[in-house]
């Protein structure tokens, strides 16, 4: 079965924060290159690939989200810095679970794109056994970012298969 919602987390796992402080980071931040992103606290790298995956799932049909327990505000400036905001649809920030999370972005594609995904057609990536966990609770696909998968390449030849074999 081919997957037709890409769920992603972002901290380290889209991303990576070199933080110089114990508290959160936040803006404003500055670009350096296109994967680096700097404020007075924290550098945050967007792991190499990442766009080249955004655009290979959008190329087969599929859309990508994200559910982030990290702050909205944070994310979006983030995601406008590294100019990949738009590539993700309607993204879930905050304290709710994984699984819940991914359930309203499968409703709201429902209500607006008038699509119905099955949670079953669902591939989430997360850096965390436990958030994938929680994912699987709702019949989701999960990869295990660092252990599943190595890096973002590995994933996109996993989509690029996915989509021949669908």
């Amino acid at each position: 079965m081919g997957y037709r919602l890409y769920v992603f987390d972002l901290d380290e796992t889209l991303w990576c924060a070199d933080l110089q402080e114990i508290c959160p980071f936040h803006g404003p931040f500055q670009l350096s290159g296109r994967h680096l992103a700097c404020c007075d606290t924290a550098t945050v790298r967007l792991r190499r690939g990442t766009r080249k995956l955004m655009r290979s799932i959008h190329r087969t049909g599929g859309i990508c989200s994200l559910a982030c327990r990290a702050d909205e505000s944070v994310c979006s400036e983030l995601l406008d810095i590294f100019g990949i905001r738009d590539l993700f649809f309607h993204p879930r920030y905050g304290l709710m679970e994984k699984g819940d999370a991914i359930l309203e972005v499968l409703a709201e594609i429902r209500t607006s794109l008038g699509i119905d995904i099955r949670s079953e057609e669902v591939l989430f990536i997360d850096d965390a056994p436990a958030n994938t966990r929680e994912a699987r609770r709702i019949g989701a696909t999960t990869l295990l970012y660092g252990r599943d998968i190595r890096n973002l390449g590995e994933l996109q030849s996993l989509v690029m298969r996915s989509f021949k074999n669908a």
